[in-house]
This record gives C-alpha cells, structure tokens and sequence, in this order.
C-alpha cells in the first residue's frame, strides 16, 4: 500500500490470540479538518482513544502536559518500534486513556508529489476499513512539514517474528492464524483493495 524504501510499510493485516476481542470500530475521520468530536466515545471499545477520531491540523503540538516529553495532540511518544527512509513508526500513549498506539510520523518535505500522492492514497484508503483483523487508523493528524498517521498498536508483530520467537505453529493454531488472513483479505478483495504487504 507504500512505496518502497520511502517510509515504513503500514502492517495493516493482524493476528489476534485466541483471546483476543475484535479491533476498534469507530471510523470518524474527516479529511484535513478538524471535526467537532473531539470528545467523541467509542462506545464498542470504552478503553479506545476518546479524542477527536478525525483528522487535525495543528499549528503547534504543546499540551498542558509535561513539556519536556516528546507530543503531538493527545499522545505522548514512546520508543520507536520501526523506521524508513522519510518516516518512522513510535509506541504512544493516549494520555487521556492510557491506551497505546502506533504512530507512524511521516517527513512530507522529503516526499516527491507522487510519493506524497500514495500516501494520501494510503490514508484515504485505511480510513474506509473497518474489520477486526485489520489494524484501525485512529486519526490523522497534520503540520506543516509532518503527517502523523494514528494506527492502533498491534504488538503480535510480524508473522515471521513470531516464528522466530516461538518456532514452527502446530497445526491448530496455524489454522486459526490462517483463518484471520484470510478473512482479512478477503475483505480487502470484496473493497477492490489489494495489500501487496502481508507479514
């Protein structure tokens, strides 16, 4: 869904445990403007991030939080959990919730037009996807100079990660892993969408 070697690829198909409840179903995102919702509540997940699920533009990113830890809105910045050329992915947290996310901050000075046209792309696209194996984009939010790009946090990681980290799966549970995927994409298929990334 990205150009290569231009920012981290969004991992947008998730693996749940078992045990793991369905992803987040609010998909109020506006397009370069802030909406008034910004006490929206997702009322299927109530541990969900309650600020504005729309896109935002901001002139400054202070908030009334310590000024000395790295923010943009309402989220404050973590460790980095993946980098590109022109982007990188952070662990945050919604300050209000607690909750963790994945913000993907994108550098738009060192896009050229067409990069800086597939990624809109990207994002309009993620912005119309709403399944429960498929990582959920919260909200956009935009400076002059940078996008960040709101996602949930899948912290399953890669498949060949955990394949690494756990060795071959058995059966059963390769037939549930599987089981995602597939439904996954098949949703995308059914949109006309083609992922180009599974991992």
């Amino acid at each position: 869904m990205s150009t290569p070697n231009q920012h981290p690829k969004t991992n947008i198909v998730k693996l749940n445990p078992p045990s793991t409840s369905t992803a987040m179903k609010d998909n109020n995102i506006a397009d370069g403007k802030s909406t008034n919702n910004d006490h929206h509540q997702n009322n299927n997940n109530p541990t969900a991030p309650t600020s504005s699920l729309s896109s935002t533009r901001l002139q400054s990113s202070k908030m009334r939080s310590d000024p000395n830890e790295p923010h943009i809105g309402k989220y404050r910045f973590s460790k980095t959990i993946g980098k590109g050329n022109f982007a990188k992915v952070k662990l945050a947290r919604h300050i209000p919730t607690g909750r963790e996310v994945a913000i993907k901050i994108i550098d738009k000075a060192q896009l050229n037009p067409t990069s800086l046209q597939k990624l809109f792309r990207e994002v309009k696209i993620m912005k119309g996807l709403d399944h429960p194996n498929i990582v959920k984009l919260f909200e956009v939010i935009e400076t002059e100079k940078t996008l960040y790009l709101v996602m949930e946090y899948a912290s399953g990681g890669e498949v060949f990660d955990y394949l690494v980290a756990h060795g071959r799966m058995k059966e059963k549970e390769a037939r549930a892993k599987f089981r995602q995927i597939v439904s996954a994409v098949q949703y995308l298929h059914q949109k006309h969408i083609v992922h180009r990334d599974l991992k």
